[in-house]
């Protein structure tokens, strides 16, 4: 009877030839039949799930329900629509499309949408998209307006806890956990200097970073006890790195033997 094409597909109004009665249906091409063209000239089938994949790689470790997004998916398979039946999509069509899609004005959607565009937008092949860091900043002005917070007077500002809070960057608790691990390694005047010294190395590494996480620090203290007491060091990681078992003292132990005659401390 009529036809029409839209978003949703081919709209055909008809009327069943036996008893008379209208009904519309909606044709749109099968996405498992589509493909996909890839920005080197490659064409492969289009896969939901690789992109469920990269959807669900931007929304790691938050609190983005498998629910939400299968529904993010479906509604960009709804609108995946080739120009002309046989002709491929273009993968940069189809990252478009989900960066759309990634806007429900929830915290944790915002944050797997900018992930996704760091990725999506940020590779210096592309002809538009993030070259520098002032593209970044000004897609982000763009889609969430200009920023809420002032510059950070000081870096490290922030740190990212293992339970996923984030408070103010204490020097305190980091000279309070050197001092645990050197505890008795030398004169107190020796102790002192080496919290000092490591505090202030671990200040300068992380310098320019507004926000670490305590993996980062840890890491550093780390590093700089191996390099001046291998006991102080294996006091600090057995905590830092959660030693499970015996072997886990041995096995780093062992690995620290021929050193120790390097710092003959205690």
């Amino acid at each position: 009877m009529d036809s029409r094409t839209d978003s949703a597909g081919r709209t055909r109004k008809r009327r069943c030839a036996q008893c008379g009665h209208a009904f519309s249906t909606v044709e749109r091409v099968a996405p498992d039949g589509l493909g996909v063209k890839k920005r080197d000239g490659r064409i492969e089938p289009f896969s939901r799930a690789k992109l469920t994949k990269g959807i669900t790689r931007a929304a790691h470790l938050y609190a983005l329900a498998p629910a939400d997004v299968n529904a993010f998916v479906d509604r960009v398979v709804q609108m995946l629509q080739p120009g002309a039946p046989g002709l491929p999509i273009s993968s940069t069509e189809i990252g478009r499309l989900v960066l759309q899609e990634l806007q429900d004005s929830r915290i944790v959607t915002d944050v797997a949408r900018i992930r996704y565009a760091l990725v999506f937008l940020g590779q210096s092949a592309r002809s538009s998209g993030f070259h520098a860091l002032r593209d970044f900043l000004q897609w982000l002005e763009d889609v969430y307006g200009p920023p809420e917070i002032e510059t950070p007077p000081q870096t490290p500002w922030q740190v990212a806890k293992r339970d996923g809070r984030v408070e103010l960057f204490q020097p305190s608790k980091l000279e309070r956990s050197v001092r645990i691990a050197s505890k008795g390694r030398g004169s107190e005047q020796e102790v002192r200097g080496r919290v000092t010294h490591i505090v202030a190395e671990v200040r300068n590494e992380l310098h320019g970073q507004a926000l670490v996480t305590t993996h980062q620090i840890a890491a550093e203290v780390a590093k700089l006890l191996l390099r001046s007491d291998p006991m102080a060091y294996l006091r600090y990681v057995s905590v830092m790195k959660r030693y499970h078992s015996i072997n886990d003292f041995w096995a780093d132990a062992l690995v620290l033997e021929p050193r120790a005659n390097d710092h003959p401390t205690g």
